[in-house]
């Protein structure tokens, strides 16, 4: 027993006379050694799970006795392990509003659960409005799947899952060898060409995801009982219903329905890779390829994901041996609010132990936090496709989300029973909670930091580049060396140039001696022999120019930068390959992009501050000064570093084979580095990047998420 015995709510159901529908299914299942049932009507699809108390009061209801006459003799034959009477309205307001239940009485018995009726219109309303997932049931494929019940042996067979194991790795190594093209190839995912393509995945993957979940529940003695259309993000897309996998008792087959829809997802996109593969431009690649994603993405990032009600969550709760655990995490922390905000000393923490508390507290909180993510990104890419429907979910969303809870929370405190004793403190606990985070909103300035990606740029700098090809045979200078002007920096030979100036030599010695000859014998050959001993004397001369290029040497003194010179040894070298740069010891300045949100609040400010961490060498800050910002839009970075194709994180396009044009424009940013007492030995090289963070002047949370409001909307929709 748990919580206060008695209920002011009694009086409603005390007289009632009620029994349970025929209809009524219930199934016994174990979590963790505790005993739960499953309740369910056998023409829905509506379940849940009820305590052993509640099923021992519920399966000997008759109407042949009131509620109150069957908890009092109830409560005589089991005494402490009888439910409450708050207990045993909930489980009655539950079966009532799941049409399990008839009275003999009174015909009309709605006002009596008034209070779950209203639960059960708002759950409606909240569905309609939402215009995230809307579903339109519109077949019972239940006899249809039955008839597939021979193949369901082999889907799941050791034999299924070697296969399975193999196209996965297949796939896998089929991607990994084209991780460029597919990096590229993503970046075009939204653009109009590729939308049929996407759509098209999206079906197919949606049908053999729920199709998945259907076999499996079939497989292991569920039933399907609808299939329809759900309009996900006003996307319209089949799904199928496989709740019944609750009614399964063995939990190793429950995770096994689960996880149905995402080994599909795996394996389709594994066998989407390999036909992308192998395959070239056309409808087949470009459905392979969306395929290859979407079941990628989707299972990693969705149906993966514990923290929201699909495919993990299930498989989690059962791993974990803990039923509803949304709904039980939520109680937990009404729990906890009660009990050491409000002083509510009479209730039972919902939970079995420790351990069960430590998942309820961390659940609880990371589903809330990712949930309120995921429904800013969701009104974002509505209001993207229509601005209208996304303000208008906006404001469902904020009335649903905000005031109706408000408004609960108010009725809460003033009406609730759990309060009583204690009121006042709750209500003085709850106004403080709300001054303090007004205040901390509001009027508390915070300290604010703007982190940039940016690249050390040194006075002065050469790059070096091999002005002929040759293999790379030594290299003199080591990284970072100092060296001084017309010192050799490399060395490199070729021998098809040293037979090259043979040859032209001997051809230009043999035209010499031809028109030796011709001055005395036929002068009317002089002419063109004159001609090509002209030409032949420029190939010779060019050919000894770009022998001696073979040595190249420093056309300036200073720091020689190439950290990958010594992979280049014995390496064919083309022509124009950089070797590396010479920089002259001098100023060393940081040069790094914001974007354009964050240089508005530069724009705003003089007062920052920067400091600098180069990549290996993050334990040495190094301070910024001379700060300035270039007033100028740009879309080509200072270095190919700070972009994708270099291992940076600003988006740049895939077109660009420089990896510096950038898919937004962007400001940049510069201030002159120094390094002090520690970071004194820290050697500055052209070229190496890191972050820049600048502190900025504090401002309350308020302000900020305001401006970064109005940002967004300006950005994203002109307003």
């Amino acid at each position: 027993m748990k919580g206060n015995l008695f209920s002011e709510s009694w009086f409603k159901v005390a007289r009632l006379r009620a029994g349970l529908h025929s209809s009524v299914e219930i199934q016994k299942q174990v979590y963790r050694g505790e005993t739960w049932y499953v309740v369910r009507s056998s023409f829905g699809s509506d379940y849940f799970k009820i305590t052993p108390e509640a099923y021992d009061f519920i399966a000997t209801l008759t109407t042949d006795l009131t509620i109150e006459e069957h908890w009092e003799r109830f409560l005589d034959n089991y005494g402490g392990a009888a439910p409450t009477q708050d207990e045993v309205i909930h489980v009655l307001a539950e079966l009532y509003g799941h049409n399990l239940l008839y009275f003999k009485n009174i015909p009309d018995v709605g006002h009596v659960f008034e209070r779950k009726s209203e639960k059960k219109r708002k759950e409606r309303l909240t569905t309609l409005l939402s215009l995230i997932s809307i579903k339109i049931p519109l077949w019972n494929p239940d006899r249809f799947l039955t008839g597939l019940s021979p193949v369901y042996k082999h889907l799941f067979s050791s034999y299924a899952l070697i296969l399975w194991l193999l196209i996965v790795v297949a796939g896998v190594k089929a991607a990994l060898g084209e991780w460029s093209l597919i990096a590229d190839a993503t970046q075009g995912m939204l653009a109009p060409a590729n939308l049929a393509y996407m759509y098209a995945a999206l079906i197919f993957m949606k049908l053999g995801h729920e199709s998945a979940h259907a076999a499996a529940t079939k497989h292991f003695g569920g039933s399907v009982r609808t299939v329809g259309i759900m309009l996900l993000v006003l996307t319209p897309l089949p799904y199928m219903d496989a709740s019944d996998s609750w009614f399964i008792q063995e939990r190793r087959q429950r995770i096994l329905v689960s996880a149905a829809g995402m080994l599909f997802d795996i394996f389709a996109a594994a066998v989407a890779a390999i036909i992308w593969a192998g395959t070239g431009d056309g409808i087949v690649h470009g459905v392979a390829f969306n395929v290859m994603i979407l079941g990628s993405v989707s299972s990693l990032f969705f149906n993966g994901n514990p923290l929201i009600r699909f495919d993990a969550y299930y498989m989690m709760a059962d791993m974990l041996e803990i039923p509803n655990l949304f709904e039980r995490a939520r109680q937990l922390w009404y729990y906890l609010f009660e009990r050491y905000l409000f002083g509510v000393r009479q209730n039972d923490i919902p939970a079995g132990d420790a351990r069960e508390v430590c998942w309820l507290v961390l659940f609880g909180a990371a589903s809330f936090v990712y949930r309120c993510f995921l429904s800013v990104a969701i009104l974002l890419l509505i209001a993207d496709r229509s601005l209208l429907l996304g303000l208008i979910l906006l404001l469902v969303t904020l009335v649903v989300g905000a005031v109706l809870p408000l408004r609960r929370f108010m009725v809460y405190l003033s009406e609730s029973q759990n309060l009583a004793g204690v009121r006042g403190r709750a209500v003085a606990v709850s106004v403080l909670i709300v001054v303090l985070v007004l205040v901390v909103f509001v009027f508390i300035p915070l300290p604010r930091k703007i982190s940039a990606p940016g690249v050390v740029e040194l006075a002065g700098h050469h790059k070096i580049y091999a002005s002929t090809e040759g293999r790379l045979e030594r290299v003199v200078p080591k990284n970072g060396d100092s060296v001084v002007k017309g010192q050799i920096i490399v060395e490199l030979s070729n021998f098809d140039l040293e037979r090259d100036i043979d040859v032209a030599l001997s051809r230009l010695t043999q035209t010499r001696a031809l028109k030796q000859k011709a001055h005395h014998e036929a002068a009317a050959d002089l002419k063109p022999l004159v001609e090509r001993e002209s030409l032949l004397e420029e190939q010779l001369a060019d050919l000894k120019r770009r022998k001696t290029e073979l040595i190249v040497v420093a056309e300036q003194s200073g720091i020689f930068v190439s950290p990958n010179i010594e992979s280049f040894k014995g390496k064919w070298l083309k022509r124009q390959t950089q070797l590396g740069s010479l920089v002259a010891e001098g100023e060393t300045r940081l040069s790094a992009i914001v974007s354009q949100e964050q240089a508005f609040e530069l724009f705003r400010t003089n007062h920052y501050r920067g400091v600098a961490k180069l990549y290996g060498s993050t334990k040495y800050p190094l301070m910024l000064s001379d700060v300035k910002i270039n007033p100028y839009k740009k879309e080509e970075l200072p270095s190919a570093a700070l972009g994708w194709l270099g291992g940076g994180d600003v988006a740049v396009s895939s077109s660009d084979r420089s990896g510096k044009k950038t898919t937004e424009s962007f400001f940049e940013i510069s201030g002159k580095l120094s390094a002090e007492n520690e970071t004194a030995s820290l050697k500055l090289l052209h070229g190496r990047a890191g972050v820049l963070r600048l502190t900025l002047a504090p401002e309350p949370l308020a302000l900020v998420a305001y401006r970064k409001f109005r940002q967004t909307m300006q950005k994203r929709y002109k307003i």
